[in-house]
């Protein structure tokens, strides 16, 4: 089994343990879980994902610019923080420095505009692209630092932000990943900046 698959058990043993369902201790030594789910995961593509188990899957690959908290508030997690207009129209996100994507490349606001620009095109057919397509525009201001403009105010877009959801893929894999045709590229691959790589 693979450490990604692993991860994915452990998602899903963890997911189980916070809904009180299950509760175990797991030996120092434990290289590997086995689970039995109900249903298997759809894609490997958050964008393109309408279930939350595959949505916590993905979530071993790829991290969001923000996520919840234990108290489910949201908290940066590839931004540093974030302004708003006094409208709540235009959101200004900061980027942490330094964070790098499998592939080697560096997280930058491009790579935010790569994934949002891909979600936000109705010709790619993303499932989640009902859910964001409020989204007027998104732009990159400097390396760190990228905007968010709303077709009309929204006072919770970071919580919005902080869904299972917008996970930053690495541009690499974006790039062939356009159109019904490339929906196989990120169901089948991954790249992100989480805590594991895709082995098999």
């Amino acid at each position: 089994m693979s450490r990604t698959f692993s991860k994915f058990a452990l998602s899903c043993l963890a997911a189980s343990a916070a809904a009180g369902t299950l509760a175990f201790s797991a030996p120092a030594a434990a290289r590997t879980v086995t689970v039995a789910v109900s249903a298997s995961f759809t894609s490997l593509d958050p964008y393109d994902a309408p279930d939350i188990l595959t949505r916590l899957a993905s979530k071993s690959f790829y991290e969001g610019l923000f996520t919840f908290n234990s108290k489910m508030e949201p908290v940066p997690e590839l931004a540093e923080g974030y302004e708003t207009s006094p409208d709540a129209k235009v959101w200004t996100v900061t980027l942490k420095k330094g964070v790098k994507f499998h592939d080697g490349s560096e997280f930058t606001a491009d790579a935010v505009k790569a994934n949002f620009d891909r979600l936000l095109n109705p010709d790619n057919k993303l499932s989640r692209y009902n859910v964001y397509k409020f989204i007027e525009k998104v732009e990159v201001l400097d390396p760190y630092k990228v905007r968010f403009t709303l077709q009309s105010p929204l006072a919770t877009f970071v919580r919005r932000l902080a869904m299972t959801n917008p996970q930053m893929i690495c541009p690499s894999l974006l790039k062939d990943a356009h159109g019904l045709e490339g929906k196989k590229v990120t169901a089948f691959n991954a790249c992100g900046t989480g805590p594991y790589t895709l082995v098999s």
